[in-house]
């Protein structure tokens, strides 16, 4: 799909959503460490304006999941500053910034975690965002 070259030999769900009349999506992937999830979230944000772009999104969320043996965090990296805006205001008191991304530990369900508080503030006032 959209991220086909940027993730090779890695499983990328996307999931489309829409609150207040914002779209965005949130791609879910897995990953070994934390040098792969750098990797990754450096190529994911390079490609964020054109797959917005082609899309029609109006941000994007990607979730870069660690998980296996004693290891589990989620990071998450914002398509804009919009969209990082998002995450400072649902996390703030969850997740750790960590340059690109804000990292919460242990690893976050998308279903239970990240959609509901990225849902929260999306119903609340944020500037730059409603």
């Amino acid at each position: 799909m959209l991220f086909t070259g940027i993730c090779m030999n890695h499983r990328f769900l996307m999931k489309e959503y829409e609150n207040g009349g914002i779209k965005y999506f949130v791609g879910n992937i897995n990953a070994y460490d934390e040098k792969s999830v750098k990797d990754l979230a450096e190529r994911i944000q390079d490609v964020f304006p054109s797959v917005l772009a082609s899309t029609g999104m109006d941000m994007a969320f990607a979730q870069i999941n660690v998980f296996h043996d004693d290891v589990s965090f989620t990071c998450l990296v914002p398509s804009d500053d919009d969209a990082a805006e998002v995450l400072e205001a649902a996390f703030h008191d969850t997740a750790v910034h960590e340059g690109i991304w804000y990292k919460i530990e242990p690893c976050a369900s998308r279903k239970k975690v990240v959609v509901p508080a990225i849902t929260n503030v999306m119903n609340r006032s944020v500037p730059g965002i409603n």
